[in-house]
């Protein structure tokens, strides 16, 4: 074998490990069922669930009591519901949001979230346009 031929073999070998690294440390989207069937598999893994704040349920937080403690219920893109809790300060308009996003794991009757990104409609809606008289 020439000297390039193995420089080729390297090569498209350290790709193909970058690429299998990579996979193996990607999240996915799903819905709250698949959430608890992906967490027997694979426990603690972290997942994206896109979903709404339940505003039918209360949400928990005392702030005087455990500011890094919050729990609340939601539900999926696919309307199934679930209880969420968050370890961390309670999102700012959080009941606002229009959307969240959960990043976290399943933890049997509820989802451990590590992470909360939420949309707020008032970031995205454009000026009022003034008109002339």
């Amino acid at each position: 074998m020439k000297p390039w031929h193995i420089a080729l073999i390297l090569l498209a070998a350290a790709g193909v490990a970058t690429v299998v690294s990579l996979y193996g440390n990607t999240t996915s989207y799903v819905s709250f069922p698949d959430a608890d069937a992906m967490a027997k598999e694979n426990p603690g893994k972290d997942f994206h669930v896109v979903c709404t704040l339940d505003k039918n349920k209360p949400v928990e937080y005392n702030a005087q009591k455990d500011p890094n403690h919050l729990e609340f219920y939601a539900i999926d893109s696919l309307g199934n519901g679930k209880k969420v809790v968050y370890n961390q300060p309670k999102p700012q308009d959080m009941e606002r949001s229009e959307k969240i996003v959960l990043v976290g794991h399943s933890q049997g009757t509820y989802f451990q979230a590590t992470q909360i990104i939420s949309k707020c409609p008032s970031k995205y809606e454009d000026a009022p346009v003034k008109q002339k008289p």
